[in-house]
C-alpha cells in the first residue's frame, strides 16, 4: 500500500472510496482501510482491487485467515496477475505454513504483477523469489531453496535480506547433505556460509560452528574441527562448564588428534559439573560414547542417531552402541529399524535383559506386537522384572482381543495388583469407550491425563466420551464440560483441524456464536476458499450483529453461484441490517428481473417475499405489498407473503383478517 497514484485512474464514487482505503492503509489506519474496503465491497460493485487491498490490510492488523480469504477472492477474479498469489504467499509463510506459501508464490513467479502493482517487474520477481526460496527453506526443500535464492541474488545483488536468506540456505542445505553422508559438499557450503555471513549482516552462529566442526572431523580436517567447537563453545558462554555437548566433543577431537592431556583435562572440567561422570582411564571410543549419551540427555536424537552411525561405520560393531542408536530412532518415530538394531544387539549379547527390555517399548510403540510378545517371552526366561513383563503381556491381549468384557476384568485387575500406570488406565478407558459405558471410559481418560498430561490418545478418548455424552442429552452438564475440555485440547494441539471443526459446530448448536465465528476464522487459515465454511461463517456473523463482514463473504459466494437465490437473499438482508437498505433493494431488483423468466416458481416466489420484507422495513408499505401479491400469486401454497401482509395491515391498525385467514388456509393446506 505504499503507493496509490496508479491504483485509481477515474473518479466514480467506488474508485474514489478505494482511494480513500488506499490512503489510509498508506498512513498505517488499517483498521479505517478494513472498514472502508468492507462497504465498498459490500455495497457497491466494487473494482477487483479492492479485494487485495482488504486483504492486505487484514494482513497488517494480524487477521490472517481473513486476509486468506480476500486474496482466495482476488486471485478467482484476476488469477493472471501475479500479487494475489505473492500476498497469499506471504500470509502462509507469516503463519507458518511454508508448504502453502510454495504453490502460491510458484504461481506469482509465473504470472506478471498487474499495473497498479506497487512494484516493477524485476522487483517483484527477485522480491517473490526470495519468499519462495524461504518457503522452500522452511519446508524442508534445502536444494530448491539454495537454487532459487541463488538466482534471486544474482538479480538483486545490493539487497543484504536476500542474501542473508541464500547463505541460511546454503547453511541448511550443508547441514542436510552431512546428514545423509556427503560430508565434502556440506563441508563446503558451510565453509562459504562463515566465509561471508559478515557481508550479509549475519553474527556468529553456535549452530553453524559445531555443524563446521562436525563435519570437518568427519573429513578428517581434525585441526580445522578443533577450531570450530572452540569457537562454539566461546559463542556459547564457554566460562565454567560453558554448553556439555561441546566439551564432549572437543574432548573426542583432542582424544583423535592423540592430544590425550588436553582431552582429560576438558573431561576433567565436566566432572568438576557432573558428579554422575566417572573418572575413567579414558580413551577415544570412550569420550565419544559419553559423547552419545550427552546427546540422548539432552533430547538431541538426530545428532545422537549421526554419532551411532559413524560409529558404526568407522569402528568395532558394540551392543551397546546399537541399543543407544535404537532409543534415539525410537524417539525419532522409526520403530523399525530401531527395532533391527536392537535385534543385532541382542545377536551379539542375548542375555541383556536391557536390550529386550529396549526392545519390548520400540515394539510396542511401533504396534508390531507380534515382536512385543516374543520379547516379553524371552525376557520371562531370563527372569526378568515381573510387573514389567505383566504389564505388556496385560496390554498386548488388550489390543489384540476382541472380548471386551474379558479384557475390562483383566485391565481392572491390573491396575489393582500393579496400580496407577497410564497406559493400562488408557487402555480400560478404550475398553469401557468401546462397549458403550461413557462415564467410566471418561473417568479413566481423565485419570490417565492426571498421570501423564500429554497423553494426546487419552484427551481425545475424553473429547469423544464427552461429545457422546452430550449429544445423547442424558448429562445435564456435559455442554459445560465439553466446552471446557475443547479449549483445554486446542491449548495443547493447535492444529487438530477435525477438532476445531468438532469446537465450531458445538459452538453452533450451543447458540455460542462469537466463539464459533472466531473457530471458524481458525479454520478459514487451512481452507479459504472453502464456500461452506464461509456460509456458515456468515451465519456466524450475521448471528453476533457482524452484518458487513456478513455481507462481504456472501458477495464473494454469489460471485461464484450468481443464480443461488438463498445467497442472494440472505446477502440482501446483511445489507438492510448494515444500513445499506437502498442497495439490497437494488439488487433484489436487478435479480427478480433476471430470474422472473428462468428461475423456479419457489425461487422467483422467495425474491418477491424478500422484496415485500425489505420494503417494509424501509417504511414503504405500498411496495411491501405489491411484492407479497406478486409472491403470493407464484407461489399459490406458501403462507409466507400473507403473513407478512396481516403482519404490516396490524400495524397501520387496518383490517388483517382476510390475510390471517388465507395464511392459516396455506398452513393447514401444508401439514
Amino acid at each position: 500500500m505504499k503507493k496509490t497514484k496508479n491504483l485509481v485512474k477515474a473518479e466514480s464514487p467506488a474508485l474514489k472510496k478505494l482511494k480513500t482505503a488506499a490512503e489510509a492503509g498508506r498512513r498505517g489506519n488499517y483498521h479505517l482501510a478494513v472498514k472502508i474496503l468492507g462497504e465498498l465491497i459490500s455495497e457497491t460493485d466494487a473494482p477487483t482491487e479492492a479485494w487485495l487491498l482488504l486483504g492486505r490490510s487484514f494482513h497488517a492488523i494480524k487477521d490472517y485467515s481473513r486476509a486468506l480469504a480476500a486474496f482466495n477472492d482476488y486471485i478467482r477474479q484476476r488469477p493472471h496477475l501475479g500479487e494475489g498469489y505473492f500476498f497469499a504467499g506471504r500470509t502462509y509463510l507469516t503463519v507458518g505454513m511454508p508448504y502453502k506459501a510454495v504453490p502460491f508464490l510458484r504461481k506469482a513467479l509465473e504470472n506478471p504483477p498487474g499495473k497498479s502493482s506497487d512494484l516493477q517487474a524485476t522487483e517483484f520477481k527477485s522480491k517473490t523469489k526470495a519468499l519462495l526460496g524461504t518457503a522452500y527453506l522452511k519446508s524442508k526443500h534445502s536444494q530448491a531453496a539454495v537454487d532459487i535464492l541463488q538466482s534471486a541474488v544474482e538479480e538483486a545483488p545490493e539487497d543484504k535480506r536476500i542474501y542473508r536468506a541464500y547463505l541460511n540456505s546454503l547453511m541448511v542445505r550443508g547441514i542436510r547433505l552431512c546428514g545423509i553422508g556427503d560430508y565434502e559438499l556440506g563441508l563446503q557450503m558451510l565453509r562459504f556460509v562463515q566465509e561471508n555471513r559478515s557481508e550479509a549482516g549475519m553474527g556468529e552462529s553456535t549452530l553453524l560452528r559445531l555443524e563446521l566442526g562436525r563435519a570437518a572431523r568427519e573429513t578428517g580436517n581434525l585441526q580445522e574441527a578443533l577450531e570450530h567447537f572452540t569457537a562454539a563453545l566461546k559463542i556459547s558462554g564457554g566460562k565454567g562448564i560453558g554448553d556439555r555437548r561441546i566439551r564432549w566433543s572437543r574432548a573426542s577431537i583432542l582424544m583423535a588428534m592423540g592430544k590425550s592431556k588436553e582431552a582429560i583435562k576438558e573431561i576433567d572440567i565436566i566432572r568438576s559439573y557432573d558428579a554422575e561422570v566417572p573418572d575413567l582411564p579414558w580413551n577415544s571410543e570412550l569420550v565419544d560414547l559419553f559423547m552419545i549419551k550427552a546427546f540422548l540427555e539432552t533430547g538431541e536424537w538426530q545428532r545422537a542417531a549421526e554419532s551411532c552411525r559413524e560409529w558404526l561405520k568407522q569402528r568395532q560393531d558394540k551392543p551397546i552402541i546399537r541399543a543407544l542408536y535404537a532409543e534415539a530412532l525410537r524417539n525419532l518415530g522409526n520403530f523399525e529399524i530401531a527395532h533391527n538394531h536392537l535385534q543385532r544387539a541382542l545377536e551379539n549379547d542375548p542375555k541383556a535383559l536391557e536390550f529386550w527390555y529396549a526392545d519390548i517399548l520400540v515394539s510396542w510403540e511401533g504396534k508390531d506386537y507380534k515382536a512385543v510378545k516374543k520379547a516379553l517371552k524371552t525376557a520371562k526366561s531370563l527372569g526378568g522384572d515381573s510387573d514389567l513383563i505383566t504389564r505388556f503381556e496385560i496390554l498386548c491381549k488388550a489390543r489384540t482381543s476382541d472380548d471386551t468384557p474379558s479384557i475390562i476384568t483383566l485391565l481392572q485387575n491390573a491396575i489393582r495388583s500393579l496400580g496407577p500406570e497410564p497406559e493400562l488406565m488408557y487402555a480400560l478407558a478404550e475398553a469401557y469407550l468401546k462397549v458403550g459405558f461413557l462415564e467410566e471410559a471418561l473417568n479413566w481418560f481423565k485419570k490417565t491425563t492426571a498421570l501423564k498430561a500429554d497423553h494426546q490418545s487419552a484427551w481425545l478418548g475424553q473429547i469423544a466420551a464427552l461429545e457422546a455424552l452430550y449429544y445423547s442429552g442424558e448429562v445435564p452438564k456435559a455442554a459445560e464440560s465439553l466446552a471446557s475440555l475443547y479449549v483445554s485440547y486446542l491449548e495443547r494441539w493447535p492444529g487438530n483441524l477435525n477438532i476445531r471443526r468438532d469446537r465450531a459446530s458445538f459452538l453452533l448448536k450451543t447458540c455460542e456464536y462469537a466463539d464459533a465465528a472466531s473457530e471458524m476464522e481458525n479454520l478459514l487459515i487451512w481452507e479459504p476458499s472453502n464456500p461452506s465454511l464461509r456460509r456458515v461463517l456468515a451465519y456466524a456473523y450475521r448471528k453476533t450483529g457482524r452484518y458487513r463482514e456478513a455481507a462481504v463473504f456472501l458477495k464473494a459466494l454469489l460471485k461464484e453461484k450468481p443464480r443461488d437465490t438463498s445467497i442472494l437473499i440472505e446477502y440482501s438482508g446483511c445489507l438492510e441490517r448494515a444500513g445499506a437498505g437502498n442497495y439490497a433493494l437494488e439488487v433484489l431488483e436487478k435479480a427478480r428481473e433476471l430470474f422472473q423468466s428462468t428461475a423456479k416458481k419457489q425461487e422467483a416466489a422467495d425474491i418477491s417475499l424478500a422484496l415485500g420484507i425489505l420494503y417494509y422495513r424501509q417504511n414503504k408499505a405500498e411496495k411491501a405489498f405489491d411484492y407479497l401479491r406478486e409472491a403470493a400469486a407464484i407461489n399459490t401454497k406458501d403462507p409466507r407473503p400473507y403473513e407478512w401482509m396481516a403482519a404490516i395491515a396490524r400495524k397501520n391498525r387496518e383490517e388483517s383478517g382476510h390475510y390471517e385467514k388465507e395464511a392459516k388456509r396455506r398452513k393447514n393446506n401444508a401439514k
